[in-house]
């Protein structure tokens, strides 16, 4: 994910510690691309640099989409962005932001704590299937303007976009595969709130 927050440019974007959480795993996505991370690039043509997934453009780094934004840098390959009639938030898998536990206190351990860490993994085993999740960010439904699908970038066939812009000016934009993908936006936010 990239962002233009204030006029400040970052590719991928930081969440520069404003989400206490982060993911324990380490995404293995590429970077983008030298010119793209330094911000030498016109207009909309950040949108052939196949490693920007999403955009976010704030005023400001308290305008919703930078909310966004930093929470999706935050959770990584384990963020989640839902929609509800009540809510947008961004969250994760509570599991995905926990450190494994050393393994080499395991070993190294009498027979007592070779007998919890088998009580352990078993118990691991046979927890519920349901996980909780952590939020990352939120905003209630009605800090959304709109949702478009946006055709972008230099090409014959441009890159879609499904977009959500704010009240607040912001606006996240997220790669879609096609046409049909981005106006399903349009589609899926006009379902939620009758549009």
């Amino acid at each position: 994910m990239a962002s233009d927050i204030g006029g400040r440019r970052g590719a991928p974007h930081e969440h520069g510690g404003r989400i206490p959480l982060q993911s324990a795993g380490v995404p293995e996505w590429p970077l983008p691309t030298e010119a793209i991370a330094t911000g030498r690039y016109h207009g909309d043509e950040w949108v052939h640099d196949p490693s920007i997934w999403a955009w976010a453009h704030a005023p400001n780094p308290a305008g919703a989409a930078a909310g966004v934004a930093d929470g999706l840098a935050a959770g990584g390959a384990d963020a989640w962005l839902v929609l509800s009639n009540h809510r947008l938030a961004v969250v994760m898998a509570a599991s995905a932001a926990k450190k494994a536990e050393p393994r080499a206190e395991q070993q190294s351990g009498g027979w007592l704590s070779r007998a919890k860490s088998i009580a352990k993994d078993a118990q691991s085993l046979v927890q519920s299937d349901e996980e909780s999740l952590l939020t990352l960010w939120e905003a209630p439904s009605a800090a959304i303007r709109h949702f478009g699908a946006v055709p972008m970038g230099r090409d014959v066939d441009p890159a879609w976009f499904g977009q959500i812009a704010f009240q607040d000016g912001s606006t996240v934009l997220i790669r879609m595969d096609n046409k049909a993908a981005a106006e399903s936006v349009v589609s899926a936010g006009n379902a939620l709130f009758g549009g």
